[in-house]
C-alpha cells in the first residue's frame, strides 16, 4: 500500500512539473478612445487601457471599432496617434525606430516620454526617454522644431534654448535631476503664456 501511494505521489509530482506554466492574463478593460490611421482618418471606439505588458502602449494597441466587435491589434505601421481617457500617444523616430510616444504636454512647446525595458544600477528596469520641440522656432532656431531627445542626466541644459523666453520658468527647475511631473508643469505654463486666443 505504501508503495502504490509513493508510487501515485510520484507520478502525480512529475506530472505537475511537466505541465507548462500559464501566465495569467488580465480580461481587457477598455475605455472610449480613438485612433489617426496612416492615411489620416480619425477612427473612434474603445482602446484597451490595461495591456498585459505597459510598454505595449508605445508599441501599439487594442481597438474595438464603435460599431462593436472583437479587438483587434494595432500597430505602428496603421496608426499615426492614439487617445483614450486623459491620454495621448503620438508615432515619432527614436534611432530609426518609429514608437508611440505619451504626449505630456502640448502647446508652443511638445514634450513626449518613451519607457522601455533597461537597467538602473545594474537592474532590469523600466527606464524613460524624452523629447521636446518647439513648434513656432524660426529664424537661427529653426531647428528646435525638430523633435529633440533630451539627456536624462543633463535636461536642464538640453530644455534651456526652448524655454530661453521665460528664463524664470527654466530657472525654477532642479539641475541634477529630471522631475517629470514638475517639468510638465514648467512646460504646461511656458505654453499658457503662447495660447493665442480664436477669434469665435
Amino acid at each position: 500500500m505504501k508503495k502504490l501511494i509513493s508510487f501515485i505521489f510520484i507520478v502525480t509530482a512529475f506530472t505537475m512539473a511537466s505541465q507548462p506554466k500559464k501566465v495569467a492574463k488580465m480580461s481587457p478593460i477598455t475605455a472610449p478612445g480613438y485612433y489617426l490611421s496612416a492615411k489620416g482618418d480619425t477612427i473612434k471606439g474603445e482602446i484597451r487601457t490595461n495591456p498585459d505588458d505597459e510598454l505595449d502602449f508605445h508599441r501599439g494597441f487594442s481597438f474595438r471599432p464603435a460599431k462593436g466587435g472583437k479587438l483587434v491589434e494595432i500597430d505602428i505601421k496603421k496608426a499615426k496617434a492614439y487617445a483614450f481617457e486623459n491620454k495621448q500617444f503620438e508615432k515619432i523616430n527614436n534611432n530609426g525606430d518609429d514608437v508611440f510616444a505619451e504626449a505630456l504636454a502640448k502647446g508652443r512647446l511638445n514634450f513626449y516620454e518613451i519607457r522601455f525595458m533597461g537597467k538602473i544600477d545594474g537592474y532590469e528596469a523600466i527606464e524613460s526617454s524624452y523629447f521636446i520641440q518647439d513648434n513656432n522656432a524660426e529664424g537661427d532656431d529653426i531647428k528646435l522644431r525638430d523633435l529633440k531627445k533630451l539627456n536624462n542626466k543633463f535636461y536642464k541644459k538640453g530644455l534651456e534654448p526652448y524655454m530661453k523666453e521665460q528664463k524664470s520658468i527654466w530657472d525654477n527647475l532642479d539641475k541634477f535631476s529630471l522631475k517629470k511631473q514638475i517639468v510638465i508643469e514648467a512646460i504646461n505654463e511656458f505654453n499658457k503664456i503662447y495660447l493665442i486666443a480664436k477669434p469665435e
